[in-house]
């Protein structure tokens, strides 16, 4: 997880090289753009190199090229479709035994963001078999990992912690202290959802408070801590961390465009602390935002999230609209534990509109969801 200190080495190879062996230099190539964009501070090294690779044509089919694509595709904010396609023929071509596993990570997680949730699972398994075989402790880590991930975004809440928890135990035991963002922001998210919030705040405790340096790792941190301090009741803290999110994730710090939409959501979680803070404009502005991003991203779960944060920003008839669109959008999803968290929203909102009895059908499915994925607490205020 030392992207830098990769991407630096690389350089090195490379010029050593020279034109030696093109087949090897286009694969360090390559590696070198997932490396440097999983760290701002080499990001600038992205557009040449990808330029360079994507002119020539035996390079294109190589799993780092298809990665790095994804990625930039990704950060750019592009269609999900787009994304899931490239990565879907990499996938095809490919072994369960990735060649780099920073690499078979990356391109899982980028999968799970695009919503490919079957296509991740289907391949997960010969993958977990391959490194219970081979005993790669990385290979253990980009597995579990992404396991844990994945079932988190499924509302699959213990499914989800025993997978993260085995990524969480080998990063911990292994030198891959730098990476330890990537499992225990997961099983933080989850205890949040369990309503164990002690544990989520003794998760995030094994990582750096402050400080940190622009990435895709690091801007995990500031999200998971904004959402367990909106479970705590800390709106003012939870709207801090979010903007610490979001100057993790601009355009400064990377020195190319960046939309998040649907890795973080930093911007809807921004909108929720602010709607808890009675700042309604501001937050309907922020909500709006992401919402457009996330329009053209085209992903179901996502869209969900954000026609959520605009609906809860909106209020009024306005609001109640784009809640009804944001439980639509979940519908199309096998994320249950997002629809639940709208079929919930909208219930309180018919309820505070007076329309009592037409709250009580979703009410109903919000706690049915909510109590098969193991999220107590959205249970308990549901049946409130």
């Amino acid at each position: 997880f030392r992207w830098v200190d990769a991407v630096d080495v690389i350089e090195r190879a490379l010029a050593e090289l020279g034109d030696a062996d093109p087949e090897l230099a286009a694969r360090l190539e390559g590696e070198l753009v997932v490396c440097g964009l999983h760290d701002a501070r080499r990001a600038d090294r992205v557009a040449p190199v990808l330029a360079r690779l994507g002119s020539g044509r035996s390079q294109a089919a190589s799993e780092p090229f298809a990665v790095a694509q994804a990625m930039t595709m990704l950060l750019a904010g592009r269609p999900a479709s787009q994304i899931a396609a490239l990565l879907e023929q990499t996938l095809q071509r490919a072994g369960p035994d990735g060649g780099s596993w920073d690499t078979r990570a990356a391109l899982l997680w980028v999968l799970v963001i695009a919503e490919r949730f079957g296509t991740v699972e289907e391949a997960l398994e010969p993958m977990l078999a391959q490194v219970h075989r081979g005993g790669s402790a990385r290979g253990f880590v980009a597995a579990y990992s992404t396991l844990g991930l994945l079932k988190l975004r499924l509302g699959a809440l213990p499914e989800a912690d025993a997978a993260a928890r085995v990524a969480l135990r080998v990063l911990q035991e292994g030198d891959f202290a730098p990476g330890l963002g990537f499992a225990a922001t997961v099983l933080s998210d989850i205890a949040v959802e369990a309503g164990e919030l002690d544990e989520a705040q003794a998760l995030l405790d094994l990582l750096p408070q402050q400080g940190w340096p622009a990435g895709v790792g690091t801007v995990l941190i500031p999200a998971a801590r904004g959402r367990l301090r909106l479970a705590q009741g800390r709106p003012a803290d939870a709207l801090a961390d979010f903007g610490a999110c979001q100057a993790l994730f601009g355009a400064e710090e990377w020195g190319m465009p960046i939309r998040d939409t649907g890795y973080v959501h930093a911007r809807s979680g921004a909108a929720l602390a602010l709607v808890r803070l009675g700042e309604h404009q501001r937050a309907g502005e922020l909500a709006g935002a992401e919402l457009a991003d996330v329009r053209v991203f085209g992903a179901p779960r996502a869209l969900g999230i954000a026609l959520r944060a605009a609906g809860l920003a909106r209020g009024g008839p306005e609001g109640l609209v784009l809640l009804r669109d944001s439980v639509a959008a979940l519908d199309r999803s096998p994320a249950l534990l997002e629809r639940a968290r709208s079929l919930a929203e909208l219930g309180a909102a018919l309820r505070r509109s007076g329309q009592r009895a037409a709250a009580r059908e979703p009410l109903a499915r919000a706690l049915d969801l909510a109590a098969r994925c193991g999220a107590r607490p959205l249970a308990a205020r549901t049946r409130d």
